[in-house]
C-alpha cells in the first residue's frame, strides 16, 4: 500500500500506524508519540538495535570526518537528542558548531538538558522547526 493515496472523494489518506488518516492529521500524532517517549528514546534505541545504533552513528562521523579547526558548522536535521551533533563536536575536538533541528520540542528539551550537561553549551544549538521548511538561508551550514 503506498504511503499517500487520492482516496474515492478526491482527498489524500495516509497511513499512521494500521490506520488511515487525514494529511492534517498525522503530524500531530507523530508529535505526541515523540512527545512520550522523549525522556526514553535513547534508552529505546540501545534496545530496539541491541546497541547497534551507537557504532552506526560513529561510522557515519567518522564518515564526515568533522576538522579540527574553528568554523566548521553543520546542521543536524531531525536531530532530536543531540546523539548525533554531540558525536560531531566531539570529533571535531570540540571546534565544531552544530545546529540541532527537530519539530518536537520535546526531544530537544532533552537534548539541551545533555548539552548544558556536557558542557557543550557553547558548541550547540537547537532550533525548533519543521525540516519541510528550514528557517535558514541557502548554504548556511
Amino acid at each position: 500500500m503506498p504511503a499517500e493515496r487520492t482516496t474515492a472523494r478526491g482527498g489524500m489518506e495516509t497511513s499512521y500506524g494500521f490506520r488511515e488518516v487525514g494529511p492534517g492529521e498525522k503530524q500531530p500524532l507523530v508529535d505526541e508519540v515523540f512527545h512520550r517517549v522523549a525522556g526514553r528514546y535513547d534508552l529505546m534505541n540501545d534496545l530496539m538495535s541491541g546497541g547497534l545504533h551507537r557504532l552506526w552513528k560513529d561510522a557515519f562521523v567518522a564518515w564526515l570526518n568533522p576538522p579540527k579547526r574553528a568554523g566548521w558548522s553543520v546542521l543536524d536535521v531531525a536531530g532530536g537528542t543531540g546523539d548525533i551533533a554531540f558525536r560531531i563536536v566531539d570529533a571535531s575536538g570540540g571546534t565544531a558548531q552544530a545546529t540541532i533541528l527537530d519539530i518536537n520540542g520535546s526531544m530537544l528539551k532533552v537534548g539541551e538538558d545533555r548539552a548544558e550537561k556536557r558542557g557543550l553549551g557553547g558548541s550547540v544549538s537547537f532550533v525548533e522547526a519543521n525540516a519541510e521548511a528550514l528557517p535558514f538561508e541557502d548554504a548556511s551550514f
